[in-house]
């Protein structure tokens, strides 16, 4: 006998959302507490974005900025030199962090301008 389609799409969505859900626990335990705490509140305004009733988006200028700016934070983390970053990056460092963001990881004014 052959299974209705509902039932199958069913559980096919249940499959991936817990491949997902095992993928997310997995990335969550590499992951310090100030880098869960960003991504939750990314989510957060993510899903804020949305307006259910119509199915459109309300505004995703603050989460496209947002993802910039960890885009940005990452590359610092991982060893880029603050002095490779171009003019807008360092602005969005500064909107984000303050005026001494670069401080932040370790450097002073001067290596801003050192490569």
């Amino acid at each position: 006998m052959e299974k209705h389609p509902l039932v199958n799409r069913e559980t096919e969505e249940a499959r991936q959302n817990m491949l997902f859900e095992n993928i997310r626990k997995n990335m969550e335990k590499n992951m310090d507490e100030e880098q869960v705490a960003n991504l939750k509140a990314l989510g957060e305004k993510f899903h804020e974005s949305f307006d259910i009733t119509k199915g459109t988006t309300t505004d995703l200028t603050t989460i496209n900025l947002e993802e910039a700016l960890a885009y940005v934070v990452e590359s610092l983390k991982s060893g880029i030199h603050p002095g490779y970053l171009d003019e807008n990056e360092r602005a969005m460092l500064e909107a984000g962090y303050g005026e001494e963001w670069y401080k932040k990881w370790g450097y002073t004014k001067d290596d801003l301008e050192s490569q």
